[in-house]
């Protein structure tokens, strides 16, 4: 197999719905797991931990700030959103941690979002302005 910085996803929960890669970004969704990774970094979600997802706007750092990130200038089909879930397991390389409540920070595009809303529990509402 060919070396990639993505670590690999060994196992899935769960049917696979969509599976997404995009230059420095990848995301998976089953019916019952959310899977975002970075390389040499994935964060697994189950579904049944997701409080929510809303749109989120991204501060825009000021040139000199030291902040050198694939999301300063994030791909034009995704939309930047904010997943709050009860729980999170962050896989390096190295090791697995998990997480309590936190937000996640993510790129998801219209495709991600409609089968996320197709095949899940989760109601979307019309949101009118950005977090």
């Amino acid at each position: 197999m060919a070396y990639s910085d993505f670590i690999q996803v060994k196992r899935l929960r769960g049917e696979l719905l969509l599976s997404q890669k995009r230059n420095r970004w990848g995301c998976t969704l089953t019916t019952k797991e959310l899977i975002f990774q970075k390389p040499h970094i994935s964060y697994h979600l189950l579904l049944d931990d997701i409080i929510g997802i809303v749109p989120f706007r991204p501060k825009r750092r000021t040139r000199g700030e030291g902040w050198n990130d694939q999301w300063e200038n994030p791909d034009l089909s995704s939309s930047t959103y904010k997943i709050t879930a009860s729980r999170l397991t962050i896989i390096r390389r190295n090791g697995a941690v998990r997480r309590g409540q936190t937000d996640l920070i993510l790129p998801l595009n219209q495709r991600f979002l409609r089968y996320f809303q197709k095949h899940t529990d989760f109601t979307a509402l019309p949101t009118d302005v950005l977090l």
